[in-house]
């Protein structure tokens, strides 16, 4: 149901029971909460907060000058902090990498849409290092989003520990759409208690940031916030 609010959780005795919305009560013996940096808007007075922070990010969008005409590959640049896409047309999008890009704690119901300035500036100075060409590119703004952050910048995926039937399922930070297709099998198998995924849900359970078993690479990159 599109444009459907939900305004609440219905619980009782420890068990969920569905979901009230703007447009009245939903039934369920299962509540997937999915809402990404509004997840502990979600859960509200119901349960405890998931270590879940939502953080503005920005993109600057980059007119590419001719000389950069073809350059339409997917970067990610260690070394200057930033990575470079295209969005199908002939521009260039530019995010940062670096710690202070993506450092700003915001309320996800109201925070800037648009970049600010000094990113503006900071990302295509970055892209220039790496790209000299870029000095002559056309500058067509940005925008800001958000990105839900658990402290290792991987997600949750696993049921409340105070109320049966809530799948608490967010923390992606901007690489959730990457990992969809399999988490979407891990989901079935968390929901339904079966192990038909060859991945096992439990490695992202939600304990794990009181177990100090935070989830790191073997080879992790530097100087960057999510792995």
């Amino acid at each position: 149901m599109t444009r459907t609010p939900v305004k609440n959780l219905i619980v009782k005795g420890g068990r969920i029971l569905g979901v009230e919305t703007a447009t009245g009560k939903i039934n369920a013996d299962a509540v997937i909460n999915v809402t990404g940096p509004w997840a502990n808007s979600l859960l509200g007075q119901n349960d405890v907060p998931l270590p879940i922070t939502p953080i503005r990010v920005q993109m600057v969008h980059l007119r590419r000058p001719p000389k950069l005409e073809t350059l339409e590959q997917i970067i990610i640049d260690y070394t200057c902090g930033a990575y470079y896409r295209t969005d199908g047309t002939p521009n260039t999008l530019v995010g940062g990498e670096a710690p202070e890009d993506m450092s700003e704690i915001v309320n996800p119901n109201t925070f800037g849409l648009n970049a600010d300035h000094d990113f503006i500036t900071r990302f295509w100075n970055r892209a220039t290092k790496r790209f000299p060409d870029f000095v002559d590119a056309t500058c067509r703004g940005g925008y800001g989003s958000l990105y839900d952050m658990t402290p290792d910048g991987n997600p949750i995926l696993d049921e409340s520990p105070n109320i049966s039937g809530l799948y608490n399922v967010a923390g992606f930070s901007g690489h959730g759409f990457k990992l969809s297709p399999i988490i979407g099998e891990m989901v079935a198998d968390l929901v339904t208690g079966q192990s038909k995924s060859s991945h096992d849900y439990k490695f992202f359970r939600s304990s794990r940031f009181n177990e100090n078993s935070l989830i790191t690479p073997a080879r992790p990159y530097s100087a960057r916030v999510h792995q």
